[in-house]
């Protein structure tokens, strides 16, 4: 398993060619992690293989992708987590080197995109450093015009061989098989109580909703935009207005200083691109959860974790999967989530156009 991109040749499947791989691909995947679901790459009625980017190796290993790109409004709430202009690659690798199809595939991507950056068409990198992928640049500010791709986070050879090109592990798409409850009973600090958020509290609920933000930007898995305030803003009136949509918050006792904490849990009806990434249903998404930091450690958020848990069983069902997103690089998410029953199916994998040139 080479996991390097040696010897390779563009490569232009058919469409027999390319069910073959994404067979390959999917028992594969499959017997790596049977949650992940690996729809067809050619979904849309009519569509073709003309604009496909492929590789394969002299020992018939090979893989295939999509490369979409799409411009995203600053204001919309998509813009927290993806660059303003985005190309992603969907792919699947199959064959005895599935590391090295993924190298040269990745490789190959690259070059698409120096090209394209040389023409004109990209966007500009809003400060992003000209630097060779792999190399860790100080202070080198990540771009609005970014690569990204998603790959089965239990993939680990694969995985290799993306860590290897440069890309960055930044946010994981985790799951929880079921909304059963957990063990021990989880206790409320001291004077503190749990109840549904009503239309007061969307400022108390949006200033969290920040706080998750910036923390999340640190280790570059979110964004802040200049808008987010007035963005977020109505996304959690609406939240808070929808009965089968759980915001909970956590308030002192005798109120003297608003929520404490606040989780949201969006039902299953209205978590279906989120839910299209997993092979169970139905999966509820958990959009938020934030604690004060005077309060951490100290059980309020696996109290509203618990709490949210209870909220799906009762309106979807004990078997329900439970998702939700997390930075990879945030040093409080990973082991907190674990320790809920939650593990990375999904891994989004990051690199600012100009970290390619």
């Amino acid at each position: 398993m080479s996991g390097a991109a040696s010897a390779w040749a563009p490569w232009k499947p058919t469409r027999d060619e390319l069910a073959d791989l994404e067979a390959e691909h999917r028992a594969r995947v499959g017997a790596l992690d049977g949650l992940v679901a690996v729809p067809d790459l050619l979904l849309a009625p009519g569509a073709g293989t003309e604009g496909m980017l492929g590789v394969r190796l002299a020992d018939g290993s090979r893989a295939a992708g999509v490369v979409t790109r799409s411009d995203v409004d600053a204001r919309s709430p998509a813009a927290t987590f993806r660059a303003l202009r985005e190309r992603r690659l969907r792919a699947r690798a199959a064959g005895p080197d599935v590391p090295g199809a993924v190298a040269a595939l990745v490789t190959a991507w690259f070059s698409e995109v120096r090209t394209d950056h040389g023409s004109g068409d990209a966007a500009p990198t809003c400060g992003a450093v000209d630097v060779v992928p792999g190399e860790v640049v100080p202070g080198a500010v990540p771009a609005d015009d970014g690569l990204a791709v998603v790959w089965p986070s239990r993939d680990v050879e694969a995985v290799a061989a993306l860590a290897a090109s440069g890309l960055r592990p930044v946010a994981h798409l985790a799951a929880r098989r079921d909304a059963r409850p957990g063990g021990a009973a989880v206790s409320l600090p001291p004077g503190v109580v749990l109840r549904d958020a009503v239309a007061a509290d969307v400022e108390a609920v949006v200033e969290h909703q920040l706080a998750e933000l910036a923390l999340d930007a640190l280790v570059g898995s979110a964004r802040v935009r200049e808008d987010a305030r007035a963005t977020l803003g109505p996304q959690v009136a609406a939240a808070v207005a929808r009965p089968d949509t759980t915001v909970l918050v956590a308030e002192p006792v005798r109120p003297a200083g608003g929520a404490h904490g606040v989780v949201a849990v969006e039902p299953p009806r209205l978590s279906g691109l989120v839910a299209g990434a997993v092979t169970r249903a139905p999966a509820a998404y958990v959009v938020l959860l934030h604690v004060d930091d005077a309060l951490r450690g100290r059980g309020l958020g696996s109290a509203l974790v618990e709490a949210a848990l209870a909220r799906v069983r009762q309106g979807s069902g004990a078997e329900t999967t439970v998702l939700l997103h997390h930075g990879v690089l945030n040093p409080l998410s990973a082991p907190f989530w674990a320790r809920h029953g939650f593990r990375p199916v999904l891994t989004t994998w990051e690199l600012p156009v100009g970290a390619t040139t």
